[in-house]
């Protein structure tokens, strides 16, 4: 049987850890299962501060945000290590932690024609309705055809 290779969009929501919650629950038996979790972030831009305290404040702030990104990407080792707690094996899961390169949508419907996903689990908020306004739910289910689309609300 072919491995079923299953994208996850992650971003710390509640509605998040209801979708992993449905993947723990719906996929902890199959052994020819593959999850990645993925996040993109906003990367912290690179600067050079001369000694003057505006840019020295500003230098605080950067320090401030790589630190943000660094707790964030623990976070999703924390994810990753919960998975792995609830029965998966190492080899099962792994995730992406990326800068982000443009639109949200573009990035996941990329990596699942590049990568091979045949499956991408997404958490939604909101009503059923506010699916068929432009969203990344939305987006996602009308690029990839061949890609079983899961949306947890």
């Amino acid at each position: 049987m072919d491995e079923n290779k299953i994208l996850f969009p992650y971003n710390f929501t509640d509605m998040d850890k209801k979708a992993l919650d449905f993947i723990i629950q719906t996929y902890v038996c199959h052994e020819n299962v593959h999850i990645t979790l993925f996040h993109t972030y906003a990367p912290v831009p690179e600067i050079i501060v001369s000694r003057n305290s505006v840019m020295e404040k500003m230098s605080t702030n950067l320090h401030y945000l790589r630190q943000k990104v660094m707790e964030q990407e623990s976070r999703m080792v924390e994810v990753r290590q919960h998975l792995l707690n609830s029965g998966f094996q190492n080899s099962q899961v792994d995730y992406l932690y990326l800068p982000k390169k443009g639109d949200l949508t573009r990035g996941i419907i990329m990596l699942a024609r590049d990568k091979g996903y045949n499956t991408i689990v997404l958490s939604r908020a909101g009503t059923v309705a506010g699916f068929f306004k432009t969203s990344v739910s939305n987006k996602v289910v009308t690029t990839l055809k061949d890609v079983n689309i899961t949306i947890i609300t």
